[in-house]
């Protein structure tokens, strides 16, 4: 089935965008960027010489979802953990001038901050450079970050949880429970946006957002490409019916790039949402977007199906722009008129 949300609907939930509370535990990244223009190949080895213009930075990964939160109006706070150096404290200074509250973030005085550094010449990304330590975060800095995000739910009223693995070390199975089970006992729903390097097998969540690689990783099937239309798309919707067999959630939201989205729940046949997109220039961060986006409406009051149709119309937007982006409330009302 295809879906559909119409413009005074979409209002009604972006407008309510504003008094909900999200907390994202996660893998905290520092985004760089490089700027330049690339005129000539080098003389000492095939590959472009881009000469520097200007840099910049901004919060990626876990933190990037939270950037998103921030930028759809909604509250937002982080948990995860950061390393002693100057990643860690951009990543801190970021999150402050967003009004990201970070009394969630740990300092590890032994590991080193994530940055993702992206050399980009005339809007295409030439290279990235990846600084990282990717080992499991220790047990006392996990438990740490799950008595910093129980003391939030007790203080504030939170309405949902996401939990972001980017692999890189923080997101295990026991902290993935304990999140989950604290979550319950206060009717917190919990999202997560899984990576298929990472198995993290906590059943009945209520929001899942693989795209189509890691939803058919994650069932242990082998990847097919997309049929149209999205009902002949048998592998995709097989697929889809395994993970919700499997992991439970109430929600399975596929990211599908160009084809939209498809949407799975416990009972029905499952939802395409086709994409909106109109110029696409760059996809990274567009994931974060759309847990953001998804996670926000249904706190917000939405069904599945109005979730998935805002998160897809938030997707549209950021992949329409270079770099890690977001999408705001404004551009987003925008894009259904």
């Amino acid at each position: 089935m295809t879906a559909s949300l119409t413009t005074e609907r979409a209002a009604e939930l972006i407008g309510r965008f504003n008094d909900c509370r999200i907390a994202v535990v996660g893998d905290f990244i520092l985004d760089r960027y490089i700027w330049g223009r690339a005129s000539r190949i080098s003389q000492e080895a095939p590959v472009p010489v881009v000469r520097v213009q200007r840099e910049s930075a901004s919060l990626g990964g876990a933190a990037n979802v939270l950037r998103n939160i921030r930028s759809l109006g909604a509250d937002a706070s982080a948990f995860g953990v950061v390393g002693d150096d100057v990643g860690g404290g951009m990543v801190r200074e970021f999150c402050r001038d967003a009004g990201i509250a970070a009394t969630g973030v740990v300092t590890d005085p032994e590991r080193k901050t994530t940055v993702k550094t992206r050399v980009i010449a005339e809007n295409q990304q030439v290279v990235r450079i990846d600084d990282e330590i990717d080992t499991d975060v220790s047990a006392s800095i996990q438990e740490e970050v799950v008595h910093r995000l129980r003391q939030t739910m007790h203080q504030a009223r939170l309405n949902a949880i996401i939990i972001e693995d980017y692999n890189k070390g923080m997101i295990s199975p026991k902290l993935a429970t304990a999140i989950r089970d604290s979550a319950a006992a206060r009717s917190v729903t919990v999202a997560l946006d899984p990576h298929p390097g990472n198995p993290v097998p906590v059943t009945g969540l209520a929001i899942l957002t693989p795209n189509r690689s890691e939803a058919f990783a994650m069932s242990a099937t082998y990847y097919r490409e997309p049929v149209k239309p999205f009902t002949h798309d048998q592998a995709l919707r097989n697929v889809g019916r395994n993970l919700m067999k499997q992991w439970r959630p109430e929600m399975l939201l596929i990211t599908l790039g160009a084809g939209g989205m498809a949407l799975f729940e416990r009972d029905g046949e499952p939802h395409h949402i086709p994409t909106v997109a109109k110029e696409v220039f760059d996809v990274a961060g567009a994931g974060d977007t759309v847990i953001a986006a998804a996670v926000t409406s249904i706190a917000a009051g939405a069904t599945p199906v109005e979730a998935a149709i805002i998160a897809n119309h938030a997707g549209g937007i950021v992949v329409g722009k270079v770099g890690t982006a977001s999408a705001g409330a404004d551009e987003l009302l925008d894009s259904f008129s």
